[in-house]
């Protein structure tokens, strides 16, 4: 019998899952993230979704051997199990009740999935992002690393001296909500409920909200040439650039890459970015070198497999990089879970 690998990537908008064998992704499938009912829609979503990629991918559930889940965050724990206290998908949280529609305080993620599967690893998305691009990607082998989601929401995953940062519920670099000012009482509000936050400022709906409209509209229109657009692009570009620093002052990193749906405009931002980066303290920030995720589009995919794949398929993985041969990924309607 061969070995079976679910991942599982849980975001705010969508919930990803695919089937591996040691020959690579064998099946792709996702669902919009479902926010309705109780609480444990969205482990029974998790749960569905493994079993249509099976479906996809020829194998019998069962046959999984483990399941690595890389999920938005923060956590909590309890009863020694993670739950999920994400402010984008728990409607009682913070500014988005509305929004979200639902009533939820927290998801009971490990608890509701544990036993239904031999092993189970759930980590926030940024830190199994960071594991993923150290061992296949743009950060392979580096053992100073910081990783950045530059998103709907801002995230980071480190490792100091090859040690991956973790911390008590692991929730270590939470990036997004470091405090960029004194609170004036005027300062965007994060999704959180927190005013200043680095999300609230130059997070993808932070652009949108500013400008008045899409963020990717904002950096075409930047690069035709549109002054209030350039604006507004310099000034995020400047305050990401403190929140990095301030992440480099306190890890000494030696490499920081950067993923998400705003950095894909990584040819605006790079400039912008490492410009005011510099500026501030050299002896902490002149050998440090930028990259743009090298996993991208699969960095979901990878990440949530990085925290199961068994130790002898990396060496083979890194030669042959058989995610890029992935099949597409099929889009399953909502109402199916």
């Amino acid at each position: 019998m061969g070995q079976y690998f679910a991942a599982v990537d849980i975001g705010a908008t969508k919930t990803t899952v695919s089937v591996s064998s040691s020959r690579g992704i064998l099946a792709r499938v996702y669902q919009l993230t479902r926010k309705s009912g109780d609480p444990g829609t969205v482990p029974r979503q998790v749960d569905f979704l493994i079993g249509a990629a099976c479906a996809q991918a020829r194998v019998e559930k069962p046959q999984i051997r483990a399941v690595g889940i890389s999920t938005a965050s923060p956590f909590e724990t309890t009863d020694e199990a993670l739950s999920l206290i994400a402010p984008n998908i728990c409607g009682a949280l913070g500014e988005k009740r509305k929004e979200i529609g639902n009533d939820w305080r927290q998801v009971p993620l490990e608890r509701d999935l544990r036993g239904k599967y031999p092993r189970l690893r759930i980590a926030n998305d940024c830190i199994s992002a960071a594991v993923a691009e150290r061992s296949f990607g743009a950060g392979l082998g580096e053992d100073n690393l910081l990783y950045v989601t530059w998103s709907t929401g801002i995230g980071a995953g480190a490792f100091v001296d090859g040690h991956l940062l973790t911390g008590k519920n692991g929730n270590a670099l939470h990036l997004g909500h470091i405090v960029m000012n004194y609170h004036r009482g005027d300062e965007p509000v994060c999704g959180c409920g927190g005013r200043a936050h680095l999300e609230a400022l130059v997070a993808g709906p932070a652009i949108g909200r500013e400008y008045g409209a899409e963020p990717q509209e904002v950096f075409q229109r930047c690069r035709r040439g549109e002054k209030r657009a350039g604006t507004l692009v310099q000034r995020v570009a400047a305050i990401m650039a403190t929140g990095l620093y301030s992440a480099v002052a306190l890890l000494d990193s030696r490499l920081i890459i950067l993923g998400g749906s705003v950095s894909k405009n990584w040819d605006i931002l790079e400039p912008l970015v490492t410009d005011r980066f510099y500026r501030e303290f050299p002896v902490l920030t002149r050998e440090v070198v930028f990259k743009h995720s090298e996993l991208d589009q699969y960095l979901g995919d990878m990440a949530g497999l990085s925290l199961v794949m068994p130790d002898d398929w990396i060496a083979d993985w890194q030669k042959r990089k058989p995610w890029r041969q992935a099949p597409e990924t099929t889009v399953l309607e909502p109402e199916l879970a």
